[in-house]
């Protein structure tokens, strides 16, 4: 008499998942070096090709936020940086005010971010949702989405477990305040 066959393997486990330190150790070796990635949970996600807006968003909110650092040499303002959010999750922000300064190959950590920031041309539900979540559960003190299409930002502070527990927006053109300065700049 026959054996039976054993089950099928689960799809789960034809999937390569990484950790933190896995996926940093292969960016750093140059295996992606053609494309824009995060690790999420594991697994690799792409990132869009950022188009015009986004780009002139970015550089704006770079420059306003450094101006507004100017009297704070405490606090860095990074554009397009990546933060090691532990374990398995390593996300790619478009600006940040860190207390750090900038190390080769080195990723920021939360404990070192004061602020993150995600331009959302084509990605805002992601922006708010499971972006805001990872950097919230990392403990990131406050996170800033700009909704290039709606011109407004959402400002998300007291960041809990489950989420950050405030949020607020502040539409273009009206005061949008700096954290760790007493500065505010608009968009």
């Amino acid at each position: 008499m026959n054996a039976p066959f054993p089950a099928p393997p689960r799809r789960d486990d034809f999937k390569a998942r990484f950790t933190s330190a896995e996926f940093l150790a292969l960016v750093d070796s140059g295996a992606f070096a053609d494309m824009k990635l995060e690790l999420v949970r594991g697994e690799l996600e792409r990132m869009n090709t950022p188009g015009t807006t986004h780009g002139f968003l970015q550089a704006r909110i770079t420059l306003l936020i450094g101006v507004a650092l100017i009297e704070r040499p405490e606090y860095i303002v990074y554009g397009e940086v990546g933060i090691d959010l532990g374990n398995d999750t390593v996300r790619g922000c478009d600006a940040a005010i860190a207390t750090v300064l900038p190390t080769e190959g080195r990723r920021l950590r939360p404990d070192e971010v004061l602020l993150v920031v995600e331009i959302a041309d084509e990605t805002l539900s992601r922006d708010l949702g499971a972006k805001a979540a990872d950097y919230a559960a990392a403990g990131i003190p406050e996170y800033w989405v700009i909704d290039a299409r709606g011109n407004a930002v959402t400002v998300m502070t007291d960041p809990r477990a489950d989420g950050y527990a405030a949020r607020h927006i502040v539409r273009f053109g009206e005061p949008l305040a700096v954290p760790g300065t007493g500065a505010t700049i608009t968009l």
